[in-house]
């Protein structure tokens, strides 16, 4: 499908003639067979990766499921029981989760105009070419300097907060739970923030509480972004060390002292191990097409590219342990008679190994990817074209599916 064009009447008639366009609604998935070892694990689980500007990939998709299922404002997007999400991915999963679907179409058409990311006033100068070029030296030596000892992000963070806050309303009920990972930089540690229905009886949230901490386990700091909490806590996700400041927010174990938070991506930019633990299916949205190959003209983008290869290597760690601890757990219970008399024969604990075999987690994991690099970049919020392109790559991949992923 064509880009959708970049006026505000074309873009929502290009948006009505992809809803008129929709197939019909699909029959409702089967849903994956109860865990007898895990009961409070959940059906379907949605993961949305970060990846920052290319997010507009996950706005097109969503668009199209929520269209070809017919799913209505407020609605949950079926068939899914919870939604995973990093950085970006958090911010588009929050509006899932609260089901605004047609805010989260419009903020995507919108967000090239409202100067989002943008460096911090007394750095601007640095990237305005009016500037004469020894203010523009002058900002760029205090930068270096600031870098070196007390500056701890060159981006505005508080300006994407009032932004985040016209769109993210903390009393919004939430219809799909959501969660989502930070990094304590305080602790040096990965913790996660989930959102549940507040309007559930005392017994139903306590339910959704002990599923969701099965997702992040007995150890894990979990914490409910609260409304007071919510928008630092998706803002916190998003928050690249270097280039934003660390975000910080009332410490887990001591409320009234403040930890420093960073990028959720640091140790989870595609939160799997968190949704294959919480469902049976897990259906994983990524923003990186399989191979890139790119060549690097300045500092930030190499940082962002190392940052990003550490990424690229902890999701295929997790996908790899993934599938593996499937098999295996698959394998062991489906263990033939001849093969466990083997085993008595030779003195193997079969029994041992079952009872390991419980402790493991099966999922189908399922994925959606560009076939190559997207045209719009990381950094690229005031691109409308390629925002646009990508939004309607993500609208046609939807339409394609999600492939299986097999390990080889």
């Amino acid at each position: 499908m064509a880009a959708p064009p970049q006026t505000r009447a074309a873009f929502l008639a290009w948006a009505a003639a992809a809803a008129a366009s929709a197939a019909a609604p699909p029959a409702a998935a089967a849903p994956p067979p109860p865990d007898p070892l895990h009961p409070g694990r959940l059906g379907y689980a949605l993961v949305l990766s970060g990846g920052g500007a290319r997010g507009a990939y996950e706005a097109g998709l969503i668009d199209e499921l929520r269209l070809a299922r017919r799913i209505a404002p407020g609605s949950p997007l079926a068939p899914y029981d919870i939604v995973c999400g990093t950085s970006i991915g958090a911010l588009n999963g929050y509006f899932v989760a609260t089901g605004q679907y047609h805010l989260l179409r419009e903020l995507w058409y919108g967000i090239a105009s409202q100067d989002v990311v943008r460096l911090k006033p007394r750095y601007a100068k640095i990237a305005n070419p009016e500037s004469g070029i020894g203010t523009r030296v002058a900002a760029a030596m205090r930068l270096v300097l600031g870098l070196t000892s007390h500056e701890t992000g060159v981006i505005d963070g508080e300006h994407l907060r009032r932004w985040m806050a016209r769109y993210v309303d903390p009393e919004r009920p939430v219809v799909t739970p959501l969660i989502w990972p930070v990094t304590n930089l305080s602790t040096q540690s990965p913790e996660f923030f989930y959102a549940i229905d507040r309007r559930l009886t005392g017994s139903e949230r306590a339910r959704g509480e002990e599923a969701i901490r099965i997702v992040v386990g007995p150890n894990a700091v979990l914490r409910e972004a609260t409304p007071d909490l919510l928008i630092d806590a998706l803002r916190a996700s998003a928050a690249i060390p270097v280039a934003f400041d660390p975000v910080e927010l009332p410490s887990p174990h001591d409320p009234a002292r403040y930890d420093q938070y960073v990028d959720g991506g640091v140790t989870a930019n595609t939160p799997i191990n968190a949704a294959r633990a919480a469902a049976r299916t897990v259906h994983v949205v990524m923003l990186d097409p399989p191979f890139e190959r790119e060549h690097y003209s300045n500092a930030f983008d190499i940082g962002y590219a190392v940052f990003g290869a550490m990424q690229r290597r902890i999701l295929d760690a997790d996908l790899r342990a993934a599938y593996l601890e499937t098999f295996g757990k698959r394998a062991i219970a489906t263990l033939p008679a001849r093969v466990e008399a083997f085993a008595v024969a030779h003195r193997t604990d079969i029994a041992a190994l079952r009872a390991f075999a419980a402790t493991l987690f099966d999922s189908d994991i399922a994925i959606v990817r560009p076939e190559k690099e997207l045209p719009v970049s990381i950094v690229g919020f005031d691109d409308a074209e390629n925002l646009f392109k990508t939004f309607a790559l993500g609208f046609e991949a939807a339409r394609a599916g999600f492939t299986p992923y097999v390990f080889s």
